[in-house]
């Protein structure tokens, strides 16, 4: 039986941010596994930790750290991900947060189909 613990143990690359971002998000995970891909993307609306500034900001700033990490990691893999809103702050820190769930949910969405 596929679990938010086997995953987080087993299959996540970065399991300290993921069950943050996991529970900053504010979805079940029983919904995330029977709808997937109507959380994927936090900029949707459908994850409801994730909806406004007061949220997002806060997360990215409490584990700006991890983040950083992670989005490091991920460039080094994939290459620089063009257009960050650098420019002004509460968006770059939303952006933040977005890329923290968007990069567990993706794992999340590769742990429940395979």
């Amino acid at each position: 039986m596929k679990t938010l613990k086997r995953f987080l143990d087993t299959n996540s690359s970065n399991p300290e941010l993921h069950r943050l971002v996991f529970k900053a998000g504010g979805v079940a995970f029983s919904e995330f596994k029977e709808r997937p891909y109507d959380f994927y993307a936090a900029n949707t609306g459908a994850v409801s930790g994730m909806i406004y500034y007061e949220d997002t900001v806060r997360f990215a700033k409490k584990n700006l750290v991890l983040i950083m990490d992670a989005l490091n990691r991920f460039e080094n893999e994939c290459g620089l991900i063009p257009d960050k809103p650098t420019d002004d702050k509460t968006q770059f820190y939303n952006w933040l947060a977005w890329f923290a769930w968007e990069s567990m949910a993706g794992e999340l969405l590769s742990y429940l189909e395979n």
